[in-house]
């Protein structure tokens, strides 16, 4: 029995040691890189030789293209390419510039074996030996397809979201022109039928006079001029937008443009409340539209301000042009921000009881950009504003229809 025993001893101490290495052992040999290559899945991983054929393949490359490695090693990377990208010598080209510039990052359509396509973000890195010689190149895929549709169906979702947006400000746009324009358009066509009916009733009861025929044909006028006045800006605004107002450029004198403004406000107003500031002014503009300027920029500091308040207006040359200012003291822009007041149908908060459409700063803005120039409106201090007008000397080649 203890013979027995101490054989078995003896035996125990003659086994075998173990042949299998533990990962610490590897991950200082040569196998370590292999083994770490070909164990991941999320990229293919392989090596090409200088001339563009594939030497190794992993699981990654294998799981995103398709081909064992027996199947794809010693064939040129270019199978991996559309058509498209092969005619246009895109495969070559990436391994030149792999080898000039030190690596190449490309994302593009790729091909699997099946001929299905994804979405590829490749980095092409060249291998040189000690003596800088070129003897292949490292490259790593990464299947991108699905990264790349969340980003299209986030871009769809922002260009609908957009649209969407557009739609609602183009409805609000038409309903606020629709009620403004209502607004506009029913006060004038009262006062005529006001002045209408007045008439026909003192014709009927015999007590139609010259003082009430007068009278009558005043409301009137003025309910016309109303009406055309609001007909005439939504008619400015359709062709200034489709682009077909015509311009007709001449030498004029801005001041005398403005005097001639002035003098006829001068004619309407219960006392003259316009001081002028004029010097000689001349540029190459269109007249009509300048004039159209003017009036609408001293229009606008007449109504938003009252007796015995007083509008200035200045024009004076520039070194490379004219300035036109027009200052009030009125109840001022009442705005947080400007940079609305030349939108389409813009009113101020305390504008409410101010008679127009809001579209005579969209207008003025529209003719002072179609002559190269720009226009600002700055309140106040207290109360009042100033809009100020730049205009080019000379307007620009694509505005210059008429001269």
């Amino acid at each position: 029995m203890a013979i027995t025993e101490a054989r078995q001893t003896e035996g125990r101490r003659q086994a075998p040691v173990r042949a299998t290495r533990t990962l610490a052992e590897l991950a200082h040999g040569p196998e370590a890189f292999r083994l770490l290559v070909e164990a991941v899945v999320e990229y293919a991983i392989f090596l090409v030789g200088p001339d563009g054929r594939i030497l190794t393949w992993n699981l990654g490359a294998e799981r995103i293209k398709g081909y064992k490695a027996h199947e794809i090693i010693g064939r040129h990377i270019s199978v991996f390419y559309t058509a498209e990208d092969r005619r246009n010598g895109r495969p070559e080209r990436n391994l030149r510039e792999a080898a000039r510039r030190g690596s190449v990052e490309d994302q593009g359509w790729r091909v699997r074996k099946d001929g299905s396509r994804f979405w590829a973000d490749v980095q092409l890195s060249p291998l040189h030996d000690d003596q800088g010689n070129l003897f292949g190149y490292a490259k790593v895929t990464r299947d991108m397809t699905e990264v790349r549709e969340a980003e299209e169906r986030e871009r769809e979702l922002v260009v609908e979201r957009q649209a969407r947006a557009l739609a609602e400000e183009a409805l609000n746009s038409r309903d606020r022109f629709l009620a403004i324009a209502s607004h506009e358009l029913k006060t004038p066509v009262a006062s005529l039928q006001v002045a209408v009916e007045s008439l026909l009733l003192s014709r009927e009861h015999g007590t139609l006079d010259d003082v009430r025929t007068e009278r009558g044909i005043e409301r009137m006028d003025r309910a016309v001029k109303r009406l055309s006045m609001v007909l005439g800006e939504l008619l400015d605004v359709s062709s200034l937008e489709r682009g077909t107002t015509s311009f007709t450029f001449t030498d004029v004198d801005v001041s005398r443009i403005a005097a001639e403004v002035v003098e006829r406000f001068a004619g309407v107003e219960p006392t003259d409340r316009i001081d002028v500031d004029l010097q000689p002014t001349m540029i190459r503009a269109d007249a009509i539209r300048v004039e159209q300027v003017i009036t609408n920029l001293v229009d606008n500091a007449l109504k938003y301000s009252a007796p015995p308040d007083r509008v200035l207006v200045r024009v004076a040359p520039l070194p490379n042009g004219a300035v036109i200012e027009v200052t009030d003291v009125g109840i001022g822009l009442g705005l947080d921000s400007t940079s609305g007041l030349f939108e389409p149908f813009a009113r101020a908060a305390n504008a409410a009881d101010v008679p127009g459409m809001g579209l005579g700063l969209f207008i003025t803005r529209e003719i002072v950009e179609r002559h190269g120039g720009r226009i600002s409106g700055v309140a106040g201090p207290d109360r009042g504003a100033t809009f100020t007008v730049m205009l080019p000397t000379h307007p620009p080649r694509t505005g210059d229809g008429g001269s």
